[in-house]
């Protein structure tokens, strides 16, 4: 990941109202745990890399205990043919919402929220999906299915003071 610039926790509220999620108040309270805030830039693998969100509703994408990187989430949700997991998760419904965007010209996302990982996360991948996780799975199935090519994905993203001075470092 590439740090483009700081940025702080308004800036990053600003933009989950405009998003209109449902979760706002778990997100903002996640997201405040953490010192320091900016915008990133995500390559392909990072984007993949990305641990996908774990409960009841997508329990058949993300079982207890399995791998819950976005890579092997969107295999599964492909091995099971896009399923209505809830009236929140329809895979394909969500999925038809990006090969939409697709025939506009871009599948470019908007900004994903991501948060440095914590407790159990941890053993998926360095970086949480906060925020933007049905947008998430559905490019990156269409990656898979080799229907789109992944394109620079920008996120905001909050973290530790130690894990932002990495990023920093290797952007230097």
């Amino acid at each position: 990941m590439i740090v483009i610039g700081q940025t702080n926790l308004q800036e990053i509220e600003d933009h989950l109202i405009r998003m209109g999620r449902g979760n706002h108040r778990d997100n903002m309270q996640r997201l405040s745990r953490f010192e320091c805030h900016c915008s990133l830039s995500l390559v392909e693998n990072e984007f993949f890399e990305l641990v996908f969100l774990q409960n009841i509703e997508v329990g058949k994408i993300a079982p207890q205990g399995a791998d819950r990187t976005l890579s092997a989430v969107s295999k599964r949700a492909i091995k099971l043919g896009q399923p209505k997991l809830s009236d929140n998760w329809n895979l394909a419904e969500n999925l038809s919402r990006m090969r939409e965007k697709l025939v506009q010209g871009s599948v470019s996302l908007e900004a994903l929220v991501v948060c440095e990982s914590r407790s159990s996360e941890e053993r998926w991948g360095p970086w949480y999906l906060q925020d933007g996780s049905h947008r998430a799975l559905a490019f990156a199935t269409m990656i898979l299915l080799n229907e789109a090519q992944y394109e620079q994905q920008i996120a905001y993203g909050s973290m530790s003071k130690r894990m932002y001075q990495s990023l920093l470092r290797r952007t230097i």
